[in-house]
């Protein structure tokens, strides 16, 4: 009578696990990067060199979780959606290459650079925010300035605020409106350097 027994408690013992086993699974993770824009085959203007950075981003926005906001002062961090890499970084390096598609040079050279390299503008920004409130818009606030290559003569500055609505509810929605944001600010930034460049500077 014993050996029915336990094999009837081992069956149990063994359901018992898997269903524990099932309930520790993880959903996997996803990984995103925002992406610059495409190229374009005319250039025209005048060829400058431009150096962008230092760009800033805020410490909470800079980790890997994806953050959301809840209201005014309440922030989520996404599990299993994440950046692949630096947000301020990525940011940093798309902001540079989309320059290089806007304006009529591929002498665009990001933060830090060499002491040999030679620019004509040096393009400087601080977010204050570029993320995402639930159910919301998507907001890009940042201060930037121009200045010459040498750091010695800020010909402007200015703050703007970019804000796209993602096309869902879902992640891949919210980062690719943080990415039409940030071409938004790409485009006004080439644009103001263009105009130093060509000696017609636009108002702030």
């Amino acid at each position: 009578m014993k050996k029915p027994l336990s094999g009837f408690y081992a069956a149990i013992l063994n359901v018992c696990l898997l269903l524990a086993a099932g309930c520790t699974t993880s959903p996997p993770t996803r990984f995103y990067v925002l992406s610059n824009l495409p190229p374009v085959a005319v250039r025209t203007g005048q060829d400058v060199a431009v150096g962008v950075g230092p760009v800033d981003l805020p410490d909470y926005l800079d980790r890997p979780q994806i953050v959301t906001r809840n209201g005014q002062n309440e922030l989520t961090m996404a599990e299993f959606d994440r950046w692949g890499e630096s947000l301020k970084d990525n940011a940093k390096q798309v902001l540079a290459e989309n320059l290089a598609v806007l304006l009529p040079s591929k002498k665009v050279h990001t933060y830090p650079w060499t002491r040999a390299t030679t620019l004509d503008y040096q393009v400087v920004v601080k977010i204050t925010r570029f993320d995402h409130t639930e159910g919301g818009d998507t907001v890009l606030h940042a201060r930037w300035s121009i200045s010459s290559g040498d750091g010695n003569t800020e010909f402007l500055s200015r703050e703007t605020r970019y804000v796209e609505r993602p096309d869902g509810k879902g992640y891949p929605e919210t980062v690719a409106a943080m990415n039409r944001v940030l071409a938004q600010f790409s485009r006004d930034v080439a644009n103001a350097v263009s105009d130093q460049a060509s000696g017609h500077v636009t108002p702030p």
